[in-house]
């Protein structure tokens, strides 16, 4: 709440280029997400967006609210706006629509699954406030109630992420193991080995196993 009054009051200082207060709304935007208040966050990014358009802070500001369609469960205009972002300048935000993308494509379109994805989608949200014990009843949940579903590996490498965020580096290496021992061919195989490998060089201080 303090974070969100002093980026108000920095909104109304003279003098701001339009850049800046474009930079403070996207800060602005970040923490009502992580307040909850993801519609407040949804409306600051579109004035970003409308407003800078065809620059990368437009394509940031884009991005960041088509997640907010994502955690909403309304996948279907997520999905029509990481479509044009597929194509932005910016190599980090066109990765990122694409990773995203394509986790919509692969795991929705059937009624059967639109449950499983809806609470995916909230569980990712619940990681980005940091809420992990809830996350992860989402994510036992899927498992439980659709334990064939095509997410398991994706479930398993945001349990990962998870216990990253926590500085539970063994917990992450043993959802990350679990990753190449059950879907050592899926797209996510080679990401698990990666991360793997940096905890053990820059956390866990184990050269020879990274």
């Amino acid at each position: 709440d303090t974070a969100i009054s002093n980026l108000n009051s920095a909104l109304q200082l003279a003098g701001l280029t339009d850049m800046q207060q474009a930079e403070i709304k996207i800060l602005l935007a970040d923490i009502y997400v992580l307040k909850g208040d993801i519609w407040e966050a949804s409306l600051l990014y579109m004035q970003v967006n409308n407003f800078w358009k065809e620059e990368p802070i437009g394509h940031e500001a884009k991005f960041k609210n088509a997640k907010i369609f994502y955690y909403d469960g309304e996948f279907d205009y997520a999905q029509s706006q990481l479509s044009v972002l597929k194509e932005s300048t910016s190599k980090l935000i066109a990765n990122d629509a694409m990773n995203l993308s394509i986790l919509i494509t692969d795991n929705f379109g059937l009624d059967s699954n639109y449950e499983a994805m809806n609470w995916f989608a909230k569980a990712d949200l619940s990681i980005e406030q940091h809420k992990f014990e809830q996350a992860f009843e989402y994510y036992d949940s899927i498992i439980r109630l659709f334990p064939d579903h095509s997410l398991g590996d994706e479930i398993l490498f945001r349990k990962a992420k998870a216990k990253q965020l926590q500085g539970n580096w063994t917990d992450a290496i043993a959802f990350l193991e679990k990753i190449i021992e059950f879907y050592p061919t899926d797209i996510l195989a080679d990401d698990a080995l990666f991360q793997m490998g940096d905890i053990y060089e820059t956390r866990l201080n184990d050269t020879e196993k990274a």
